[in-house]
């Protein structure tokens, strides 16, 4: 993009779901105009042409009425090209010659050519001491401060030079004194007077109509950041529909999200070096604007809202896409729990089929596939130096549906000299919140993942009627298991390796020698007895941590990989089936699944005393070398034998020293979770995505599928537990033969009431023991313990018990 001063023209995203509400924005007519008077019409005077208004003389018009001459066509009088609107990318044609144009669709105005500096205001520490000392509910000193906001507000360049910190800007530092820009705003919410905010926002939404340039780098941005400080929107959340407040937050949003990479990775930083309360307000504060715009398509007639209604509004689109720079700082450093990124406005869309269009989306030839579905190019694009470089892509949908994966790859567009705008790829052509995964809480995420189950479940059902018509063979529209409870590891690890593809039908369970029909029970005490068997210790195929008690592969087994290819298998089918097993897997496992990184954090968890020791080393002031006495080797324990393994070639000969450190912390925590167990997680990773493969596990991130495989380890509510209870039988004797609620059948049941003060009573372990009991597992499901199937029933008319 252009420099200051510079008159080289920008490129801004486009969009090809707008539509255009004029043919040509607005000052092309002024540009026609001037064209036709260049090229012979006297009726129209110079200062007339300029401001595009006809001469109103008699004179000129009889002799114009005279005067024979054909007429240019004002599309053939005008080159004309095509440009992106810097906030709500609506694609717009205007004449290569003029200075500016507004958006039809946002009424943004886009100056081509940077505005010419203007002397303005500058707002410092010095004119605020003086302006709290003002008084400002008199006629002269509102005429004064109006006058010092008009002129400080007059453009981006204005404003950006105001509550300057004096330091330049970088990745760790925006050059923005927030402490002045706080005291600026309560000195204007002190007034008596509601006229010195009215008068900053109605400045800080022309700003935000017309900055006066492109926002090509980082310097450009700070005016963003101090209208984005008024605490005016964060306490009208509940207002969001009032004119200024809307007007500004969707503003904000457009013009951050149509940024180009490099202001991207700039604020992803700048974000992560907010306060917690700032950071977690700012998070609410654009979720709160997605859910009024969404609530706006929302109908409880017509099934949830349809893609086809909010997919082309670019307001949302806009604030997804602020929210993911948030979610990449989040990342970056925690500041708050991804749960709070959960909007539940998205619950009560047709989200089924927002992955149904995001799917397609990714199969649809293109001209560049991974705009579709990948981080856009403004995003997605590594800037060198950037600390958040790495963490950018993750704020958004991490892959593509498998589909298109390669084709991104290759067509990844790149920054070109319009300043990493590229018309033709910058924007999808339709939003879906499939995009942006931080929106989507964990009932919807389970609703898509059961939804694809669900509908593989059924095609493998169709396969298996046609062939039995085709072959006029027999197939089972379900996937049945016959074990025996004494070789339960070897019977499902052979019936499993001869119906590998057959895994994506039903689950049903039989034990060899029991009568029984699977209706979730069996399944469910298959899933119990075989983790207990595969996890225990005396199996070798894990080992444990006794400080931690997670365990881990054990890297030094004489088992197979085809144990290990089960054990992926069964937390596959696990989730496909939507069981919680009860494992003692750390989050490093999760995080390998979906292809992130380990750290020292995850080997805090697996292994505190390992890593308490490595951080030590780090930490250490003195002389490493001699202190430690180290070499770039790990402790390999096989069986009770400590066996050093060397990190690197020749590492048994290498010392570790103050300069390497580092690298020999890291090259360890990569053999304990990469290089040690590459045997043994292989095939455990081939058989849960041979299972769970689908593209809805792309939405899920680590801490998400752990909580899907072993449950939420939450305290347990008795009194939310008795609200969601289901009672079977009982009060069905009663005279009106009508079903009672469950308040009526505690009333007239005593002994409802006494097991309910018997749980309330028990001890937390004993309490988990008796949810293992009733259902399977001590877990609360990942969706809450309202999600809970918790039955009591009552035997038949035949019995009083």
């Amino acid at each position: 993009m252009p420099a200051s001063g510079s008159t080289k023209r920008p490129v801004v995203h486009s969009s090809g779901s707008h539509g255009r509400s004029h043919l040509f924005p607005a000052t092309i007519t002024q540009a026609l105009t001037r064209q036709l008077k260049k090229d012979g019409s006297k009726s129209v005077s110079e200062s007339d042409a300029t401001n595009g208004s006809a001469s109103t003389s008699s004179e000129s018009s009889l002799q114009s009425e005279k005067r024979v001459e054909p007429r240019m066509h004002p599309r053939e009088a005008v080159t004309l090209t095509t440009g992106l609107c810097m906030c709500c990318l609506s694609s717009l044609r205007y004449p290569v010659t003029v200075p500016c144009f507004r958006c039809t669709v946002c009424q943004t105005t886009n100056d081509v050519v940077p505005l010419q500096a203007k002397p303005h205001f500058i707002i410092d520490s010095e004119y605020l001491h003086s302006l709290r000392d003002a008084e400002l509910d008199t006629q002269e000193s509102l005429a004064q401060l109006q006058e010092r906001l008009s002129s400080a507000f007059q453009s981006a360049d204005a404003l950006n030079d105001s509550f300057s910190s004096g330091k330049p800007y970088s990745y760790s530092e925006t050059g923005l004194d927030y402490s002045q820009v706080a005291l600026f705003y309560r000195i204007i919410l002190a007034s008596p007077s509601q006229e010195p905010m009215r008068l900053v926002l109605k400045y800080s939404e022309n700003v935000l109509k017309r900055p006066g340039r492109v926002l090509a780098s980082a310097a450009d941005l700070r005016f963003l950041l101090i209208i984005l400080e008024n605490p005016v929107l964060y306490s009208h959340r509940s207002q969001a529909n009032s004119a200024h407040h809307s007007t500004i937050l969707k503003r904000i949003c457009g013009l951050i999200g149509s940024l180009n990479s490099t202001c991207h990775h700039y604020l992803v930083n700048w974000f992560a070096r907010l306060t917690v309360p700032s950071f977690r307000a700012k998070v609410e504060l654009i979720n709160s604007f997605t859910s009024h715009r969404l609530s706006k398509y929302c109908s409880s007639r017509n099934g949830g809202a349809k893609i086809e209604s909010y997919g082309s509004d670019w307001k949302i689109r806009a604030a997804a896409r602020t929210l993911s720079l948030f979610f990449a700082a989040n990342i970056q450093v925690s500041k708050t729990a991804a749960s709070n990124f959960y909007n539940t406005m998205v619950d009560y869309i047709d989200i089924t089929h927002d992955f149904d269009k995001w799917e397609k989306q990714g199969i649809l030839p293109l001209s560049s596939p991974a705009n579709k579905l990948a981080p856009p190019p403004s995003l997605g694009s590594p800037v060198g130096s950037s600390p958040a470089s790495s963490q950018i892509a993750l704020a958004f949908a991490g892959s593509p549906p498998k589909q298109i994966q390669g084709a991104a790859a290759r067509s990844s567009p790149s920054e070109g000299s319009s300043g990493g705008h590229n018309p033709a790829t910058a924007v999808p052509p339709m939003f879906t919140f499939c995009q942006y995964p931080f929106y989507l809480s964990m009932g919807s995420k389970i609703t898509i993942l059961e939804y694809d189950a669900r509908r593989q479940m059924e095609i493998k059902a169709r396969e298996a009627f046609f062939s039995t018509l085709n072959y006029k063979r027999v197939v089972q529209p379900h996937l049945i298991l016959k074990v025996r409870r004494n070789c339960i590891i070897d019977d499902s690890l052979r019936q499993i390796s001869s119906n590998e593809m057959e895994l994506k039908k039903g689950l049903k369970i039989e034990f060899i020698g029991e009568d029984g029909v699977d209706a979730g029970g069996l399944r469910k005490e298959w899933f119990l007895l075989l983790v207990r068997e595969m996890f225990d210790p005396l199996n070798g195929m894990f080992v444990y941590d006794d400080e931690s008690n997670y365990c881990w592969f054990n890297h030094s087994t004489f088992e197979t990989s085809d144990q290990y290819f089960l054990v992926g298998v069964v937390l596959g089918l696990a989730m496909y089936n939507s069981t919680i097993l009860d494992i003692q897997l750390p989050p490093a496992l999760f995080k390998k699944l979906l292809g992130c990184q380990c750290t020292m954090a995850d080997l805090m968890i697996l292994q505190p005393t390992l890593a308490k020791g490595l951080q030590q080393l780090l930490d250490f002031d003195g002389n490493v070398e001699e202190v430690f006495c180290r070499d770039f080797v790990a402790d390999h324990n096989i069986y009770g034998q400590i066996v050093q393994v060397p990190l690197v070639p020749g590492g048994e000969k290498k010392p570790v020293t103050n300069a390497n450190r580092q690298d020999f912390v890291n090259k360890y925590i990569q053999f304990i979770f990469d290089t040690s167990v590459n045997r043994q997680f292989q095939p455990f990773k081939r058989g849960f995505y041979h299972v769970i493969g689908g593209n809805a596990l792309t939405l899920f991130r680590p801490e998400e599928i752990e909580l899907l495989v072993r449950g939420s380890d939450e305290g347990l509510d008795v009194e939310a537990l008795r609200a969601v209870a289901i009672y079977d039988g009982w009060g069905a004797g009663n005279s009106n033969n009508q079903k009672l609620s469950n308040a009526d059948i505690e009333a007239t049941e005593p002994v409802i009431g006494w097991f309910w003060e018997f749980f309330a009573g028990m001890e937390i372990p004993e309490q988990r023991k008796l949810l293992t009991f009733v259902t399977g597992s001590d877990r609360i499901p990942a969706t809450g313990i309202a999600n809970l199937i918790f039955k009591i029933s009552k035997l038949g008319d035949d019995s009083d018990r």
